[in-house]
């Protein structure tokens, strides 16, 4: 009783304190679950194209992009995944900002343009990733992840289902509406309590990657891969893009290439991902690192032959939002994230009834006190 005492406090304390953040890193989480549909319906101009027969030369996408914003250095290229979809060029601008634009991969045609931050996605990620708030936030969002393991396993101990199974599975709609509430307060979390374990923790983990990862490598007794680099020669220069699309298709046919991380530096590589059919994260997780000035291939990493650690690793995303299941744990995940909003509601109104129990019970036996002793004993006297 005492363990499930110090339970009820730390589970109270916790919502009330940090609910409100977990509620907005809820939400946030819930839309970006589906962010690619949104945007798309929302900009269908934009992010969409009339299929042709052929495509220019992705060098030319590139050129094309660079003659157009002079002032900007290319960073990555987002290859289009279907017949219809643009092919999004990212590039950083003076101010340090990232800026995308959308070409059309048939005929080169710049759609437009527009800061990460200012999309949609954009916004609605800084406030998941950060609350807005930089990297302080960053680290308080992490903090969040904890905090929520936190509230799951102290509310499994609260849970009513472990004195009667139904109890705890069910919802009175015709009770006091306090009761309705703890009702709901209560099957709500326990329907959810594996996803809010699952998002949780990889979000914790994404949030803290750095010490994360050489946490998982020690455990594991795994070193991560050295860095690669390329090596430049007298006259040299980068490849075309096109060749080294063609160098990549020759490793793991089966898998389409998705995006290409452009080398910013002189001894910098070029990274390839590639997505597998069985591989859960949208792009692909599978990568291949190419020397920019000869074009031979350094290394690829297959998602399939990888080690314990790095398998860890690559599924944090892909369990975070729910795409190792389809559109159906997709939507899992978004409800998911709805679920905790209505747990902050709910433990909010039952704090306040709460309080105001005590209010007046404490008003009662004051007004109480200062009754004559007759009339205490006699009260209607």
């Amino acid at each position: 009783m005492k363990f499930r005492k110090f339970a009820f406090k730390l589970h109270l304390y916790l919502g009330l304190v940090v609910g409100i953040f977990l509620a907005a890193i809820a939400l946030t989480g819930s839309l970006l679950v589906f962010s690619p549909e949104i945007e798309q319906f929302f900009n269908p101009q934009l992010l969409q194209v009339i299929p042709q027969s052929e495509r220019i030369p992705l060098e030319n996408v590139l050129q094309i992009v660079e003659k157009a914003y002079p002032q900007n250095q290319a960073l990555s290229i987002l290859l289009s995944r279907s017949a219809r979809e643009i092919c999004k060029v990212s590039m950083l601008s003076k101010n340090e900002e990232v800026v995308s634009v959308y070409v059309n991969p048939y005929s080169g045609e710049i759609k437009g343009a527009r800061l990460n931050k200012e999309t949609f996605t954009g916004f609605i990620l800084t406030l998941h990733a950060e609350l807005a708030g930089g990297e302080f936030g960053h680290v308080v969002v992490g903090i969040c992840g904890l905090v929520m393991l936190g509230l799951t396993f102290t509310g499994l101990v609260l849970w009513t289902g472990w004195r009667n199974l139904a109890r705890g599975f069910s919802i009175n709609w015709k009770a006091h509406w306090q009761r309705t509430v703890f009702d709901l307060h209560n099957v709500s979390g326990i329907v959810s309590v594996v996803f809010f374990i699952l998002i949780s923790a990889t979000g914790t983990a994404i949030s803290f990657y750095t010490p994360f990862e050489s946490a998982l490598y020690w455990l594991t007794n795994e070193k991560p891969q050295p860095e690669l680099i390329s090596h430049p020669y007298s006259g040299s220069s980068r490849q075309n893009l096109d060749e080294i699309l063609h160098q990549v298709n020759t490793v793991w046919p089966e898998a389409k290439t998705t995006f290409i991380s452009l080398p910013l530096t002189p001894e910098a590589t070029f990274k390839v991902r590639k997505k597998f059919p069985n591989d859960p994260h949208p792009n692909g997780i599978s990568t291949i690192y190419l020397d920019q000035y000869s074009g031979e291939i350094l290394r690829a990493d297959s998602v399939n032959s990888a080690s314990v650690a790095n398998r860890i690793l690559n599924s944090l995303y892909p369990l975070h939002i729910g795409s190792y299941g389809g559109i159906y744990l997709r939507l899992v995940h978004a409800i998911a994230g709805l679920t905790a909003i209505v747990l902050f509601m709910t433990g909010v109104l039952m704090w306040r009834q709460r309080h105001l129990a005590k209010f007046y019970r404490k008003e009662a036996r004051q007004q109480y006190e200062k009754l004559s002793p007759l009339s205490q004993q006699w009260p209607w006297f």
